[in-house]
């Protein structure tokens, strides 16, 4: 049987007991000092991380003052901003001010002011069509009337302008026949300078949805470029308020449709983009008779349009109302052997001026075009159909004719980058009986041997590019032709008649104070080369302030006749000041 050895006693007990209550902390020492030692890392860590954390905050604080700071500016220059579409939260991106449904809480009720897309529209404060919604919040310058919303705009012009040669005219210049004067006449000689007011405009858009996707429009547009029997620019001038445009259309925006009826820009004249009214690409120029090789008319017409492949091409028809551009020639009128009269205008009766002739027409100008739109540049092709007439009258009977004139051509609107800050353009007219389509109304139409009138051969054609170098400074350049291309003539009993004859007396067109039976013009040609800008000098809440300066040099040729080739030429400076409420 074995026995437990016997406990220690006394010395040996102590230092027994004593190893036994020390020897775990002399084991656990060095593990604590890793832990402090540990612990004092983790420590500096979150400190270091902790400053991180301090300074990424002030600078997102700082961030958020500057952001306040730039927003609070905004609302001094514009307190219509879009924030308040939304009870005061930004306009979610890419969400139009039009998009806003009337559903949504509106804390400010008028949006930043809106203009058409085209450059001209810029310039002049065309009013742009709400298209998605009518019930959105309004934009300065707009008012609601029920379901129907009207748009204000237009501006107040101050115009100043030079001319070297006085063709004792306005903001609009006369280039073509009757324009600027030959050296035989004392206003050859004679410089002009004039202020005008008169270009300044008010524009009016009312627009309502029928049912949802039709739409109806009505615009007008006026300016004070008329002149009644009584104006005058000696004491109080009086010119008249006079209609630019003025129509109404339906538009089916679910199938790309609409119908226009009234008097607008001539569908002949160039877009920017589609075939929408009152997105024209008429030059940017001061003059209010722009650039010749310019094709426009503003005139009384019906025009149905239809838009395809999502708004990438458009094909559309107007007829518009007709009148011949005449000229009978320096030698007068003819009379075939045994007529009593021949019939091609009349003056005008009723509320037509009494002071000026009106041709007979028998039906309406016709147009034809198609668009293009494929994401990079814009394309049109139009052709015009035309329908000259008279009557040569003999004692019991008489004979009518009726001539098809017109033409065709081509146009075509290119970004000369990415950004489209730079713009190319160029259009063409050529056909016969064009000339009322040109800006410098050249003539349509010359009588004939027979007593009739006869179109003329003609061309238009004018190049322009434009930009924003800075986005208050907007620069343009164009140039431009017009002309006739041949001459229409015949010579009967030693006279000479038509238009162009080469018998035609032109010796005295260079001789100041020669008679204008020396002078026998025929115009040819007309050239000009335009450049100028348009500088945004003030842009806020009371609307925007345009400064703009224009120079143009225009050439101008006669067909040539005994004596030479006669010539005549003017240089014209006009400078703007433009205050539009509205934009």
């Amino acid at each position: 049987m074995s026995s437990s050895p016997p406990a220690p006693k006394g010395r040996a007990a102590r230092l027994l007991l004593a190893t036994t209550i020390l020897a775990p902390v002399a084991v656990s020492a060095p593990a604590r000092a890793d832990q402090l030692s540990e612990m004092e890392h983790q420590i500096k860590v979150m400190q270091a991380q902790l400053a991180k954390m301090r300074k990424e905050h002030d600078r997102e604080m700082k961030h958020i003052q500057q952001q306040l700071a730039t927003q609070r500016q905004s609302e001094v220059r514009n307190p219509y901003a879009a924030r308040g579409a939304y009870g005061g939260v930004a306009v979610p991106p890419g969400m139009a001010a039009g998009m806003m449904t009337a559903n949504a809480p509106v804390n400010t009720p008028l949006l930043p002011p809106s203009t058409a897309n085209t450059p001209y529209g810029q310039i002049s404060g065309t009013p742009t069509a709400q298209v998605l919604s009518l019930y959105g919040p309004l934009h300065r310058g707009q008012l609601q009337i029920g379901g129907v919303r009207i748009t204000l705009g237009g501006f107040a012009e101050a115009a100043t302008f030079f001319r070297s040669r006085d063709m004792t005219a306005d903001i609009s210049s006369q280039f073509g026949p009757g324009g600027v004067p030959f050296a035989n006449s004392p206003t050859y000689h004679m410089n002009e300078f004039h202020q005008s007011e008169r270009q300044s405009r008010l524009a009016v858009l009312a627009e309502g949805n029928i049912v949802r996707g039709l739409r109806a429009q009505a615009y007008v547009e006026t300016d004070f470029q008329g002149a009644g029997s009584s104006s005058n620019s000696r004491q109080s001038n009086s010119y008249v308020l006079r209609t630019r445009v003025f129509y109404g259309q339906i538009i089916d925006d679910a199938d790309d449709f609409y119908v226009l009826g009234g008097q607008s820009w001539s569908m002949l004249t160039m877009f920017n983009h589609g075939m929408s009214a009152r997105d024209e690409q008429v030059p940017l120029s001061i003059d209010a008779q722009y650039i010749p090789g310019f094709n426009w008319t503003r005139n009384s017409q019906i025009r149905v349009v239809k838009g395809f492949d999502h708004g990438h091409y458009h094909v559309g028809l107007s007829v518009e109302n007709p009148q011949q551009v005449i000229s009978v020639g320096p030698g007068g009128n003819y009379l075939p052997p045994g007529a009593t009269s021949d019939t091609y205008q009349n003056a005008g009766g009723n509320v037509f001026n009494p002071s000026t002739s009106y041709s007979t027409d028998v039906a309406p100008d016709v147009i034809a075009k198609a668009v293009a739109d494929p994401g990079w540049g814009h394309f049109e092709a139009y052709g015009l159909l035309r329908f000259p007439h008279s009557r040569v009258s003999y004692l019991g009977y008489g004979k009518s004719k009726t001539y098809v004139a017109g033409g065709g051509g081509a146009a075509m609107l290119l970004p000369l980058e990415k950004a489209h800050k730079v713009n190319f353009q160029v259009s063409g007219l050529v056909g016969s009986g064009i000339g009322r389509y040109g800006t410098s109304n050249m003539p349509d139409v010359t009588m004939s041997q027979s007593g009739h009138v006869k179109p003329l051969p003609g061309a238009n054609v004018l190049a322009g590019i434009y930009g924003n170098p800075t986005k208050t400074l907007q620069l343009y350049a164009y140039g431009g032709l017009e002309m006739v291309r041949s001459r229409s003539y015949f010579n009967v009993g030693g006279k000479h008649y038509g238009y162009g004859n080469p018998l035609y007396d032109v010796a005295g067109c260079d001789v100041e104070g020669a008679a204008g039976s020396t002078c026998q013009t025929s115009i040819n040609k007309v050239v000009q080369g335009t450049a100028g800008f348009w500088w945004t000098y003030l842009h806020g809440d009371y609307g925007t302030v345009k400064l703009g300066a224009q120079y143009s040099y225009t050439y101008v040729t006669s067909f040539s006749g005994i004596g030479g080739t006669p010539h005549t030429d003017d240089n014209m400076v006009f400078m703007s000041m433009r205050y539009y409420p509205f934009n």
